[in-house]
């Protein structure tokens, strides 16, 4: 155990053969490294039951976060685990790694009845205006919030979404480093093609365009952006007097999918939501269930 820097790059290598995530291989990385370190300042001679809890303390003591800490934990758990694989420390009891409680708030989910109500704003604009342009819009930003509200996905999410990634089935989804198909619902498709067809009557040159989100104005033509995203449900909070956004009404989609599943298999809903570690998703699972 005298040079314990060199396992955490044998563990980097480790999670690298197993094919994790960058973001992983990285994350789990820079923790294991965090924890060697206080090992070595604090002059352990070993890996232990009683060095792993007293970094638990010290995690407690400078991380206000319970989320991090819990990382931290299921890295270092992850990390144990490698260097008993190699007889390198002996066995400690998994229990030290459980993740604290979270005493977060209840996180703001929308019910039933509000989404429909925030899903009415710009399809009664959609219905009622005569405005070619302004009907267009509202049918665009109305399909975005039921989209959202289906599929969960994240606002980073839609706005890369393109038509060569639909399909009579599913709908992929791009992240920043992968990507995802979605099932999709018949009644969704119907709102899409719907507003493909209103698009490329507004805006012929639609359909040399693979982005399905387009802006006006401006920005005519082009994909929008997150900040579009994010006007047009600001727009919906004012008008039913109370907070939208693309999170909760994500948060919405996820609740609705735990129900279906009992909250008992949440690795099911993991890749599904695109969350980068499951103790993510574990976390927002726990603060939503005073709203199911």
């Amino acid at each position: 155990m005298n040079n314990l820097t060199v396992y955490v790059e044998h563990f980097k290598t480790f999670l690298d053969g197993q094919s994790k995530s960058a973001h992983t291989i990285k994350q789990y990385s820079l923790d294991s490294a965090q924890f060697i370190q206080f090992v070595k300042k604090n002059k352990l001679e070993s890996i232990t039951a009683e060095s792993i809890e007293q970094y638990k303390i010290q995690l407690q003591e400078n991380y206000s976060s319970i989320t991090t800490i819990n990382r931290k934990l299921a890295s270092l758990k992850s990390f144990v685990h490698f260097l008993q694989s190699r007889n390198i420390m002996k066995p400690v009891d998994d229990q030290l790694f459980l993740p604290l409680e979270n005493s977060k708030n209840e996180l703001n989910v929308l019910t039933n009845k509000q989404i429909r109500q925030a899903l009415q704003i710009w399809f009664t604009v959609y219905e009622t205006v005569d405005e070619v342009e302004v009907q267009w819009m509202a049918l665009r930003n109305y399909t975005i919030m039921r989209i959202i509200s289906e599929l969960g996905i994240k606002p980073s999410e839609v706005v890369r979404m393109k038509w060569s990634h639909i399909n009579s089935e599913s709908i992929r989804i791009i992240s920043k480093q992968s990507y995802r198909d979605l099932p999709v619902s018949k009644e969704l498709l119907r709102w899409l093609d719907l507003y493909k067809l209103s698009t490329e009557e507004v805006l012929p040159i639609a359909q040399q365009i693979d982005y399905i989100w387009l802006g006006l104005g401006n920005k005519q033509g082009e994909p929008i952006s997150v900040k579009t995203i994010e006007r047009l449900f600001k727009h919906v909070s004012i008008m039913v007097g109370y907070k939208v956004t693309c999170t909760n009404v994500r948060y919405f989609a996820i609740q609705e999918d735990m129900q279906k599943q009992d909250n008992t298999d949440l690795d099911l809903l993991f890749e599904k939501y695109g969350y980068a570690r499951k103790s993510v998703l574990k976390e927002r699972a726990l603060r939503m269930e005073g709203d199911a």
